[in-house]
């Protein structure tokens, strides 16, 4: 497998790009295909990697790509292990998405405010709610994605990267369909996250999901009565109870944020953050829930100097027993 190398700087890159010249920036931001495992755009951010990886549950020969950050200490103390925090985009997504927590991160850590981690931004599909199709229907076309992430990419990780490869050194962090994700995994696998941030997560429920194809792609047919079912089975709120207890005796780290002016924080009457951690409460399961005043879905603007700066020591505390 071939790790490539950007180590690119933003303020002064240009990239030409489809005849056009583009900065980093502009290159970083586009889209990717609906069908994108590997992402076509291999420019990263300072700090960053473009790797590839086998994604063997998909079949022989398939791949998968990712975005890795290493701090400098990574290169500079060869026998250290570092923390991971996967960072799941969302819909219509892609792994560079990451690049707002990046640069948070990085700075926090060139200032000494939280320890050294490692930073791996998820391509998955851009939509597909990482988790597996429901392939028996013949409109869905996602596949394996939560078995790709857990039996194949996390895998590699721990194995190409010094990481501390236990739930006290890994966590989530996701926004939108990665924001519903990052709960809906670490509830299901509280074995191997030991700490879960969601940004704007759509924690929705069935007909609170507008676009039909975005059901359809991963669940099936929205007029199938077995889709919805589907989907019903696998909210974050199923798992949540089935695993409350050890959610809670390990001790898990949760928060989730959510802006006023999003459509996730109040529609229609419905407050959907707000019930999810009403849900959260009922079992037990200690977590914070930020409401940011005015801020809309857009977690560069959530974390902006006008609405919520982004606490980074949340890490500090999550990873505090991997050390």
């Amino acid at each position: 497998m071939k790790t490539f190398r950007f180590l690119l700087t933003v303020a002064v890159a240009t990239i030409a790009l489809a005849g056009q010249s583009q900065t980093l920036e502009d290159t970083l931001a586009m889209r990717t295909p609906k069908d994108a495992w590997i992402d076509p755009i291999t420019a990263v951010p300072s700090g960053c990697e473009y790797v590839l990886y086998p994604t063997n549950t998909r079949g022989e020969g398939t791949e998968g790509s990712l975005l890795v950050y290493l701090p400098p200490q990574y290169y500079t103390d060869s026998d250290r292990r570092f923390p991971v925090i996967y960072y799941l985009h969302g819909g219509t997504g892609n792994q560079r998405e990451c690049r707002w927590m990046v640069e948070r991160i990085d700075k926090a850590i060139l200032a000494g405010k939280i320890q050294p981690l490692i930073i791996v931004g998820v391509q998955a599909l851009p939509v597909g709610w990482y988790l597996n199709g429901r392939m028996e229907d013949p409109k869905v076309s996602t596949g394996p994605i939560e078995d790709v992430l857990m039996h194949d990419m996390i895998p590699y990780v721990d194995s190409h990267y010094r990481t501390i490869a236990s739930r006290e050194g890994r966590a989530l962090e996701g926004f939108s369909m990665g924001g519903g994700a990052t709960l809906r995994l670490a509830f299901k696998y509280p074995e191997v996250f030991g700490a879960a941030s969601s940004v704007a997560g759509a924690v929705v429920h069935w007909t609170e999901e507008p676009l039909r194809h975005a059901l359809e792609c991963t669940f099936g047919d929205v007029d199938d009565p077995a889709s919805k079912a589907y989907f019903d089975s696998q909210i974050p709120e199923v798992y949540a109870e089935r695993n409350t207890e050890q959610i809670i005796s390990s001790g898990m780290m949760v928060r989730m944020f959510i802006g006023t002016e999003d459509r996730l924080y109040q529609e229609n009457g419905v407050n959907i953050t707000q019930r999810m951690s009403d849900y959260l409460t009922a079992l037990g399961i200690p977590h914070d829930l930020y409401i940011i005043p005015g801020a809309n879905h857009n977690p560069w603007e959530m974390f902006d100097s006008n609405h919520l700066s982004y606490d980074c020591t949340f890490w500090a505390k999550a990873f505090n027993r991997s050390n």
